[in-house]
């Protein structure tokens, strides 16, 4: 046997070609030829105008006539107006205030509506998530004759009560506390139904074992009901933090921001901006920095808030 073939190895398998990634795309032409719809809908319609506003928010620009590159002007006078900080502050304090009462509450809800010896169940369940189904503009609306400080008929109840009216537009204080009803009035019922699903992935098992051991309905909630529902609770926090930092239908039809800036928001400053002084540059480059404040909170809270999860 010759030298060379001693302790060679018999070749046993054939190695494959290897391919480009093009002849991978065209091997699979018609797969893609199936999904490309979506694909080019979504770069119509979401980058494309994501790539625009970019661009837009570094030059000036009033909507008619020729740009002019600007550079980082844009964001520094959106930094620095003092009305900006207002309504950065306001958006700070309806997402301090609308979350946290929000997890609680709907989690609450969830519990009571979970139970099966409640009577009408069912119409409960609807009557909650109704107003999130129901459009926010027709609801503000709503809100807007009731709490009207002449004809309301919130004041028309305080009247029949002997009690003074209150001014609950115009006000800052009261205004808030309006913008703050009304948010949790439309958005209470998608939370609770989130919740409910969570609820319903529990054993029952064990809250058997649990009645068993002697636990009352308090330490049941406490320490069976609340650790197990901490990734939903999580969830709900999250996307409530990413809505209330985009809230804008609520403070834009009840007050228009008023009064005195008391419910302008981030985004109807932007909606000020941008179609109310045509400052669509400034309008752009706010637009980024509350997606850049989105995307910071929403890591922070993934960071301190993740433990929930365990």
């Amino acid at each position: 046997m010759p030298d060379a073939a001693i302790g060679a190895a018999p070749a046993t398998t054939l190695e494959r070609p290897t391919r480009s990634l093009w002849d991978e795309v065209w091997r699979h032409r018609i797969d893609y030829l199936f999904i490309s719809p979506f694909f080019l809908i979504y770069a119509v319609f979401n980058l494309y105008p994501l790539g625009w506003a970019f661009y837009l928010s570094f030059q000036q620009w009033s909507g008619f006539g020729d740009m002019r590159f600007v550079g980082l002007s844009n964001y520094r006078a959106v930094l620095t107006e003092t009305i900006t900080r207002t309504a950065f502050i306001n958006t700070v304090i309806f997402t301090a205030v609308l979350v946290p009462t929000g997890v609680l509450l709907s989690l609450v809800f969830a519990v009571l509506l979970n139970r099966r010896d409640l009577l009408g169940r069912g119409i409960f369940r609807t009557a909650y998530f109704l107003p999130y189904i129901t459009s926010s503009v027709i609801i503000a609306i709503v809100f807007q004759e009731f709490f009207d400080k002449g004809y309301g008929w919130a004041n028309d109840l305080l009247r029949t009560l002997s009690l003074q009216p209150i001014p609950w537009l115009t006000d800052p204080i009261w205004a808030k506390f309006v913008i703050i009803f009304l948010a949790h009035w439309q958005g209470l019922g998608y939370n609770i139904l989130i919740m409910l699903g969570g609820l319903q992935g529990i054993e029952r098992e064990v809250y058997e074992a649990a009645a068993i051991d002697g636990a009352g309905r308090w330490n049941t909630f406490w320490s069976i009901t609340t650790p197990l529902m901490r990734p939903i609770m999580l969830f709900i926090t999250i996307v409530g933090t990413i809505g209330v930092l985009n809230m804008f239908n609520q403070p834009y039809i009840l007050t228009q921001g008023g009064p005195q800036n008391s419910t302008l928001t981030l985004t109807l400053r932007l909606y000020q901006l941008a179609f109310a002084n045509t400052r669509y540059g400034d309008g752009a480059a706010l637009g980024f920095l509350i997606g850049l404040l989105i995307v910071l909170v929403t890591m922070t809270q993934l960071r301190f808030l993740g433990s929930w999860r365990q």
